[in-house]
């Protein structure tokens, strides 16, 4: 993440987008995980799922706060020179 430039708008949603992307892959390979047949009903299993949920949620609720907080500083700037300019 350190390595995202996030200066531009569509820099940010691009981060977003590709947090997303990445977010719907590690759910489905969970899922694909519980489906295979063989291992998916165990406990074990269960729960390993689970934390891999909660981590994957975890990822993409961090990589997708760090563009909003931008997006929302800079409209707050925006706002301030708005008011300033009268």
């Amino acid at each position: 993440m350190a390595d995202l430039e996030l200066e531009q708008a569509q820099q940010r949603i691009e981060a977003v987008e590709e947090a997303a992307n990445l977010y719907v892959e590690e759910l489905s390979s969970i899922r694909n995980e519980l489906d295979n047949g063989t291992t998916g009903t165990t406990l074990g299993v269960m729960v390993g799922a689970q934390i891999k949920m909660t981590e994957a949620e975890t990822k993409y609720a961090v990589t997708v706060g760090i563009p909003k907080k931008i997006s929302s500083a800079v409209q707050a700037a925006a706002n301030d020179v708005k008011k300033a300019a009268g």
